[in-house]
């Protein structure tokens, strides 16, 4: 293979060993510029730039990988974009830890790390920990699981992206990310902080309320329903951010009747559809109230007695007389 074939088929050009033949050939006079030694070697101006703009890089940056060797140009491009967006303090600051212990990364955590998104990942995983959790490949996940495992991925270097994460599980990438977005934002709403329940057709339509109306307008009105629909459930408070909730007013022609069983009680309203929807929310406060209403056998014999004491008739008659003024 010829030395300009050498480069041209390599899947992924390493910054070094680029460095290393621009740097032979022009000692041996092959080429006296970068142009001379791009057209021999095959490769991209830019990709001979960057390539010698490796050793310009802080050695606690280049530490961070796992193999300095295999560092490409493209990873020397994103981690020249990263200072001059960031900072080079803030850059150092996000590896620091890794740097004192000493830590090696592959290259994917160590670019993740350097752009700050395994700080982002944590961030999201707080309070939920960060141990691994197996996920069956072409399993279903709960948008809050898939979130959880994408960013326990990022953490530990095996992607860091919706795309490397897709590939790995075997999942749609849509799904990778509407699982991300939504567990981000059910987590900065009011009432629905920290909710696992949100499947993907409820939060899908919550990111949907979030487009046409933004976040802050989307968690003013979270806010408003979390205060006076407490106890709601997920579903009903999505009806109420739809708008199809009816004012009180609207509900004013209320009337609960006898059926024709005894264990029948009829319930007429001019929202009746409405109000099916809320059945849960209805059987509850009716237990509430049945338990409030039901009392033991024990209790009525304790009423009993103490009616039948001398001190109860007494206080009786004496309550009896003050309120008829005799």
């Amino acid at each position: 293979m010829t030395r300009g074939g050498l480069l041209r088929s390599m899947k992924k050009r390493k910054c070094v060993l680029t460095a290393f033949l621009y740097r032979d050939g022009l000692a041996e006079g092959k080429w006296a510029t970068q142009k001379g030694a791009v057209d021999a070697l095959g490769i991209s101006q830019a990709e001979l730039s960057l390539a010698l703009k490796l050793d310009a890089l802080p050695a606690e940056l280049v530490g961070l990988f796992e193999s300095p060797g295999e560092i490409t140009p493209y990873s020397v491009r994103v981690i020249r974009e990263v200072i001059a967006r960031d900072g080079l303090d803030v850059v150092v600051q996000r590896i620091a830890q890794h740097v004192s212990a000493g830590s090696k990364l592959s290259t994917r955590a160590a670019l993740a790390t350097i752009k700050g998104q395994a700080f982002a990942a944590k961030r999201a995983l707080s309070g939920r920990g960060t141990s691994e959790t197996a996920v069956p490949k072409g399993s279903s996940d709960s948008p809050k699981d898939l979130s959880d495992r994408y960013h326990r991925g990022v953490i530990q270097g095996k992607w860091a992206n919706y795309s490397g994460c897709a590939r790995a599980l075997d999942l749609s990438r849509k799904n990778i990310r509407d699982a991300v977005c939504i567990t981000a934002l059910m987590d900065s709403l009011p009432y629905f902080r920290g909710m696992g329940g949100v499947t993907f057709v409820v939060g899908r339509k919550f990111l949907a309320f979030e487009k046409a109306w933004g976040r802050q307008a989307l968690q003013q009105r979270a806010r408003h329903l979390s205060f006076v629909m407490k106890g709601a459930s997920i579903e009903n408070i999505l009806w109420a951010f739809n708008g199809e909730n009816v004012q009180p007013s609207d509900l004013a022609r209320i009337r609960i009747r006898k059926g024709r069983g005894a264990r029948q009680l009829i319930i007429d309203c001019n929202h009746a559809d409405f109000l099916f929807r809320y059945r849960r929310e209805f059987e509850l406060a009716i237990c509430s109230v049945l338990q409030r209403l039901t009392l033991s056998g024990e209790t009525i014999a304790m009423f009993r007695w103490a009616r039948d004491t001398p001190k109860f008739k007494a206080a009786f008659a004496k309550g009896y007389a003050a309120r008829h003024g005799n």
